[in-house]
């Protein structure tokens, strides 16, 4: 057999350093690389995605049916549409639940009753969502009993 020590074979590579030029990867950046005081304002400039703390007027935007009508004639916004309900997207059932848990949250129980109802006089509702509407117009019901 030959002798391998000065041979082809003889070479030394270290693991780690082919591994990492091999992958193409760039050496990992410490979790403290930020100061604390980048940190801070990074950190109070911070907004959710999708909050910014007005979920009813973003549903009346949504849906413009669900406007209180004012006016002389009191008409509900569904027969001045005449007389189409309203069909609500996933999203805008998603948007309502946050209003109505915003609004209780606030203790506005008038204000749920009252878009509770538009939304039942308004909308095409399936029965899941008409129970929870019920629900909720219960329960500020009681609430507002209770306060008052």
């Amino acid at each position: 057999m030959a002798d391998y020590a000065d041979g082809l074979f003889a070479i030394e590579v270290d693991a780690d350093d082919y591994a990492e030029t091999a992958a193409g990867d760039v050496p990992v950046v410490p979790r403290t690389f930020q100061s604390e005081a980048a940190f801070r304002a990074q950190k109070a400039a911070y907004i959710a995605k999708g909050v910014d703390g007005n979920n009813y007027e973003q549903l009346l935007n949504a849906v413009p049916l669900l406007r209180p009508k004012t006016g002389p004639d009191g008409d509900t916004a569904q027969a001045a549409n005449g007389g189409l309900a309203a069909k609500l997207s996933k999203k805008d059932l998603q948007l309502l639940g946050y209003t109505v848990g915003e609004l209780y949250h606030d203790h506005e129980y008038a204000k749920v009753i009252e878009l509770c109802v538009r939304v039942k006089n308004v909308c095409q509702l399936d029965e899941r969502t008409m129970a929870s509407l019920q629900k909720w117009i219960a329960r500020c019901w009681e609430r507002l009993q209770t306060a008052g």
